[in-house]
C-alpha cells in the first residue's frame, strides 16, 4: 500500500512539473509599462501574444455633483 501511495505520489508531481514547464513561453511579461506609461494591448481575435504597445488610458476626470441647498427661513 505504501509503495503504490508512493508511486501515485511521484507520478502526480512529475504531472504537475511537466505541466508547469509546459506553459514557459505563456509568460508574456508585463501588461503595463508604468516608466515609460504604456500599456500592452493585444490584436482583435489574437491569443497568441502578439499586439502593440500604446499610451494607457487616462482616468477620466473627477464628476463633482452640485446639489441645491435647501432655503432656511
Amino acid at each position: 500500500m505504501q509503495r503504490t501511495t508512493m508511486i501515485a505520489v511521484a507520478l502526480l508531481l512529475g504531472a504537475g512539473v511537466a505541466a508547469t514547464t509546459a506553459k514557459a513561453d505563456m509568460n508574456y511579461g508585463p501588461i503595463v509599462d508604468t516608466a515609460k506609461g504604456l500599456c500592452f494591448k493585444s490584436t482583435p481575435s489574437n491569443d497568441l501574444g502578439f499586439g502593440f504597445w500604446s499610451e494607457c488610458p487616462k482616468p477620466a476626470a473627477a464628476v463633482t455633483v452640485r446639489r441645491p441647498h435647501p432655503k432656511h427661513s
